[in-house]
Parts: structure tokens; C-alpha cells; sequence
């Protein structure tokens, strides 16, 4: 009985360092990640068209760009269940017509109070001529919507639902997609550390007090245990 217990024991230690070297690497692999937004943020505003690989729109993915081009209302849809400060609301996406193509553009946050006002003026696109700046993005894959209210910006499902063709990649608006209080601008990334490497402590911290405890434990058990008492 009592080997079955060490093995057991041995084993929690084990998966308990392995989870805590796992978020190690996670950790790593965030750093890493952050250290990448971090260099293409801080690359200079270029035009869009001359920014963006076409047959590698990833490469560009956190890139400051800028477009010219005019909004068209007609063709807006909105991603719901977004937060902002707490408060529950939507995205506004509207298609911006180029000179030469389409982008969709990511025109912020919309309260979700406002948004079922129906006041559109609230958040309503320029109607002249813009030129909008902002940090490339790429498509997902949508799981569904209701109306226009969508669950992603899915760039595939938006150009068939317009009828227009659209570049692979999307503009998160940074200023020139707004005229009056909303859509807000988006928020900057998250490039913190995130929780890794406190999970990665708590789990270094529960295998040493298995491998402390354990032997302990044991002790005193023997001590307990009546003369001439032997385990199975």
C-alpha cells in the first residue's frame, strides 16, 4: 500500500513541476509576443496598400497604416458582446471605399445603451472624404449573428454579404473614423506579463510542499504506528 502511495505522491510532484515549467513557457512565449507588437507599433505610419503583404497579411498584423478613401453607411454592421470600462456594447465596422479596393474598418466602441437608442447621428461615419489611420488586423472565422450584428469581424463573411471584395486584412481606427463622441477609439494591447508567471510560482510552491510535507507525513505515522506494526 504504501509504495502505491509514494508512486502516487512522486507523480503529483511531477505533473505540479511540469504545469509550473508550462506556464514558464507560456510566459516566454507572451514575452515574445509583446516584443513583436512592440517593434511594429513603433514603426512609422505608412500607406496602407504599401504596408500590408498581400500574400502575407500576418506580417503586418499590430502595423500603423493609413487609408483614403470614403465611408459608405450602407454597408456597417456591428460586433456585439464587447466591454469597454465595464460597460456592455458593441463595435461599429463600416466598409471604407478606396481609390483602388475596399478595407473594412473597425470604427470603435459603441455603448450598447446608446447603440439601442437608434440614433445613429451618435455614430455616425464622416460623409466626406477621410483619410483614417489605424493598427492592422486580420480576419476570424465567424460562428454566427443575428441581423447586423455579428460575433467577429469575419472578412470572408463580410464580402459576401456586401457583394464586395475586400483586402485580407482590417483597420482598427486610430483617429478619421469618427464625427462626433462614438465610436470611441480602441484601447491600447495588453502587453503585460499576464498571469503566468504567478501560476507557474503557485504550482513550484504546492510540488515543495508535497516533497516537504510528504516525508513528514510519514514520520509521523511511524511514530503513531504500535510496536511491531509492519505496513503492506
Amino acid at each position: 500500500m504504501w509504495l502505491l502511495t509514494h508512486l502516487l505522491v512522486v507523480s503529483a510532484v511531477l505533473v505540479m513541476v511540469g504545469l509550473g515549467v508550462w506556464q514558464l513557457r507560456r510566459l516566454d512565449d507572451r514575452q515574445a509576443e509583446n516584443h513583436l507588437i512592440e517593434e511594429r507599433m513603433a514603426q512609422p505610419v505608412g500607406p496602407l496598400l504599401e504596408v500590408v503583404d498581400l500574400a502575407d497579411p500576418e506580417a503586418s498584423v499590430h502595423m500603423t497604416v493609413s487609408a483614403s478613401g470614403t465611408f459608405d453607411p450602407g454597408r456597417e454592421v456591428y460586433v456585439a458582446n464587447r466591454t469597454r470600462d465595464g460597460r456592455p456594447g458593441v463595435n461599429v465596422v463600416t466598409l471604407l471605399e478606396l481609390d483602388s479596393g475596399a478595407v473594412v474598418v473597425d470604427r470603435g466602441f459603441l455603448p450598447r445603451r446608446a447603440y439601442l437608442g437608434g440614433e445613429e447621428r451618435y455614430w455616425a461615419a464622416p460623409d466626406t472624404e477621410v483619410v483614417v489611420s489605424g493598427r492592422v488586423r486580420t480576419t476570424r472565422d465567424s460562428r454566427g449573428g443575428i441581423g447586423d450584428e455579428v460575433d467577429v469581424i469575419d472578412l470572408a463573411g463580410l464580402s459576401e454579404r456586401w457583394g464586395v471584395p475586400l483586402l485580407p486584412v482590417y483597420m482598427e481606427a486610430t483617429s478619421g473614423a469618427a464625427v462626433a463622441d462614438y465610436p470611441l477609439g480602441p484601447q491600447p494591447p495588453d502587453l503585460t506579463d499576464g498571469p503566468h508567471l504567478g501560476y507557474a510560482v503557485q504550482w513550484f510552491v504546492f510540488a515543495l510542499i508535497a516533497l516537504a510535507g510528504y516525508p513528514l507525513v510519514m514520520v509521523r505515522i511511524a511514530r503513531d504506528e504500535p510496536p511491531g506494526f509492519e505496513a503492506s
